[in-house]
């Protein structure tokens, strides 16, 4: 049997999701960063994108996931990130239009560094949502 460790995935609103699962995915600000049972010890910055995680059952499962943190052990992972949603939450068409508001929101911005930062997150946040629901279509 393969070895498992066990996920736990919370929003300020919920727990996303707990159990164990066999492998992780994850958005870093590093770049996607790939976790398995006894992974040495770190903590690192969760980026907004699209999360993966392969269940027990050897299922994989993804999730549209905004900034936060992560902190993996060899046996554990506990992410606390702003947001959590599945493709099955997300309302492609809202997302859409999320997106092309940010997206104009960046290019008629001010030059107020935290307006911009915001508008870049947003813009962020919507392309996760989209492409975890384009996963969906694809599984």
């Amino acid at each position: 049997m393969a070895h498992t460790f066990f996920l736990e995935v919370v929003t300020p609103e919920r727990s996303f999701y707990r159990g164990e699962c066999l492998s992780l995915m994850l958005p870093t600000v590093d770049g996607l960063y790939g976790v398995l049972a006894g992974h040495m010890p770190m903590v690192t910055a969760v980026d907004s994108g699209v999360l993966r995680y392969r269940t027990a059952d050897g299922d994989w499962q993804f999730a549209a996931v905004g900034q936060g943190f992560a902190e993996i052990m060899p046996e554990s992972a506990i992410l606390l990130v702003a947001t959590a949603e599945r493709p099955g939450e997300i309302d492609e068409e809202r997302a859409r239009r999320a997106m092309e508001r940010a997206e104009h929101r960046l290019h008629t911005a001010s030059a107020n560094p935290k307006e911009h930062a915001f508008s870049l997150e947003a813009v962020e946040r919507a392309k996760a949502r989209l492409a975890a629901k384009a996963r969906q279509r694809d599984k």
